[in-house]
């Protein structure tokens, strides 16, 4: 018989013993497929060593010198995973809390510059590197970690219906009234209740950086002028900038920010979108608050 001829036979007689035992099988396999070779003497290919439960073949160098060989070469490597291959779009799918306190970090610290140059009006051997090093440090403490826990965890937890509808289309979200309730929820508390531990938390850690000897000493000491000085800038009646004057700045950015990322970004955008309206926000916190104030060293 000619040697294709031969190979289908084969097959056949080893898919007609695949409810024998599983001691025969493979020894029939063997014995029906494993010493056959094609013509010139090439090797059973791959495929049906696999279906034959035989060990597989190493793929051969291409040894053809034209323009051809390359095309081969990636044949014969294409079935073989390359961790570096991995595109970085890849990546950050599977790491999204990494991406996320990366770009939250980079992101704070991009904006404080750009406010000190651009706005402030200062050279890079003017820049204050230890207010940078404050909204470095608050961009990977709370920006990054502690926002990504808020918005990706405990948001899910808290409204629980929130992925179905910012997936749904405009005219559907208009007669969702559930749906609605639940984003306004969202923004409320976005815009009434998360400031109350930001602000302190960035007061706080602006005076900690500005005295360490201070804030070593008496962490205590550090933490109270801090708050105070938020209470002064914000509820003191006789502060000649107003009431609060904190939250009216954080609003003006974050009341268009919340009804953009909480009703019309889908869940795997939030953050992303998040992102560019918190760049804005840092600018202006930056320029309000971000240099030390008398009495603050």
């Amino acid at each position: 018989l000619r040697h294709r001829e031969v190979l289908i036979l084969s097959i056949l007689a080893g898919h007609a013993l695949l409810d024998c035992e599983n001691g025969l099988k493979p020894a029939l396999h063997i014995v029906l497929l494993g010493h056959w070779t094609g013509p010139n003497g090439a090797p059973l290919p791959n495929a049906l060593r696999a279906k034959a439960q035989l060990p597989q073949q190493p793929a051969a160098r291409c040894s053809c010198t034209c323009g051809a060989a390359e095309t081969h070469e990636r044949e014969h490597t294409d079935t073989k995973t390359d961790p570096t291959s991995i595109s970085f779009l890849e990546w950050c799918r599977t790491n999204p809390f990494k991406i996320g306190v990366g770009v939250a970090t980079v992101k704070t610290l991009a904006a404080d510059l750009l406010t000190q140059t651009a706005l402030e009006g200062k050279t890079w051997s003017d820049i204050d590197w230890r207010r940078s090093t404050v909204f470095t440090l608050f961009g990977f403490g709370y920006f990054g970690c502690a926002q990504y826990y808020l918005y990706v965890n405990l948001f899910s937890r808290w409204f629980a219906g929130a992925a179905r509808f910012v997936d749904q289309p405009l005219r559907a979200k208009l007669v969702d009234f559930a749906g609605q309730r639940a984003a306004a929820k969202q923004i409320l508390f976005d815009l009434l209740v998360h400031p109350q531990w930001v602000f302190p938390m960035y007061y706080t850690l602006k005076v900690a950086v500005n005295n360490l000897d201070a804030f070593m000493e008496s962490p205590r000491t550090v933490a109270s002028y801090a708050v105070g000085k938020y209470w002064k800038n914000n509820f003191d009646t006789t502060n000649e900038e107003g009431l609060l004057t904190d939250w009216i700045a954080f609003w003006k950015i974050w009341v268009v920010g919340d009804i953009v990322v909480f009703c019309f970004c889908p869940m795997w955008a939030r953050l992303p979108v998040n992102h560019i309206f918190s760049f804005m926000y840092v600018c202006v916190l930056s320029f309000m608050r971000g240099s030390s104030e008398e009495g603050e060293n």
